[in-house]
């Protein structure tokens, strides 16, 4: 599906560049698990000087990656939870590798943090989730400079729909979920028995749910999470050939919080953890321009195409999601 390392290699990018710009990089740590890699992602990703003094990698090694995710080709929830469980802030946020986070959410976060401002919830004790926006393939594919993903959020973002799912909102595809150190700990991150594919973020949700207050924080402090898209199928559905995780994931009857135990993270195992070895200084690059014109309709028809493929989607989720599974 295109260039993971230059997808990976832009969000870490370009988050750090506003972190920097905000002087919040005392405060802000990226965390990557590198989920089996036979090289490991920090030898060749190349990242900006900034951004590779605030992340880290965490590297799973393939014998024990493939030991606990058994036939499925990638253990999602256990990477998911090793990040987490060794990041160091008070609040953990989960995005995908290809998902650009933009100042604006940054500035509102920290405002909100710093003054003690009440942003009409209790952050410390809510389970804070935003849905996405989607930058369309037909730009990203030409793997624009950070400056010109730049321009192109603060021009065109609002052309741009969210694929919120109206009628509930933290079943969206995820820009961002965020939770005090606390409650990951007191839930245990994902359920690392879902080990295939979809719902872990619905099972978390489902979890917690009843013991704390899901926030919509795109409304709070705007929907500024922009995933790189990396499939170009038209109006058709998207398939994946992966085996799905079970339908009790996506029951509301689950009697326990913490179905990983004490342990979650693989909290009893010694993993590398390390910097990137290569950086670059961030210049204003001499990279093909993109026509004003061209560039809305890209995402005018990216944003028609993804809407109405999200409208029958949502129903169709909708229908499944309400269906009460029993729980394992």
């Amino acid at each position: 599906m295109g260039d993971p390392m230059w997808r990976l290699a832009t969000s870490i990018n370009y988050v750090s560049e506003h972190i920097f710009e905000l002087n919040r990089e005392v405060q802000v740590e990226i965390v990557v698990c590198d989920w089996g890699s036979e090289t490991p992602i920090n030898q060749v990703i190349v990242l900006t000087k900034r951004a590779a003094s605030i992340t880290r990698f965490v590297h799973v090694n393939p014998q024990l990656a493939q030991e606990l995710q058994k036939d499925s080709p990638f253990g999602e929830v256990y990477a998911l939870n090793v990040a987490a469980r060794r990041s160091e802030g008070l609040y953990i946020g989960r995005i995908d590798q290809d998902t650009l986070v933009t100042a604006g959410f940054l500035g509102r976060f920290f405002d909100a943090f710093d003054k003690g401002s009440n942003p009409g919830f209790d952050m410390q004790n809510s389970y804070m989730f935003a849905a996405r926006k989607q930058l369309p393939y037909s730009f990203v594919k030409q793997k624009p400079s950070i400056e010109q993903l730049d321009q192109c959020i603060k021009k065109y973002s609002k052309w741009i729909i969210s694929e919120e799912l109206r009628f509930c909102h933290w079943a969206s595809p995820v820009g961002i979920l965020m939770m005090h150190r606390d409650i990951w700990d007191d839930i245990g991150g994902y359920d690392e028995r879902l080990i295939y594919y979809w719902f872990m973020d619905v099972d978390l949700a489902t979890r917690l749910i009843k013991k704390y207050p899901i926030v919509n924080i795109g409304k709070v402090f705007g929907y500024e999470f922009f995933h790189l898209e990396h499939i170009s199928n038209g109006f058709r559905f998207r398939h994946s050939h992966r085996k799905l995780n079970p339908a009790w994931s996506k029951s509301f009857d689950k009697p326990v919080l913490n179905p990983n135990g004490t342990d979650w993270g693989l909290n009893t195992h010694d993993l590398d953890t390390t910097s990137a070895l290569s950086y670059q200084v961030l210049t204003s690059e001499d990279s093909k321009k993109f026509s004003g014109v061209m560039l809305v309709s890209k995402i005018l028809m990216g944003t028609i195409r993804r809407w109405s493929y999200y409208q029958i989607k949502h129903v169709w989720y909708l229908i499944k999601i309400l269906r009460r599974k029993p729980y394992l």
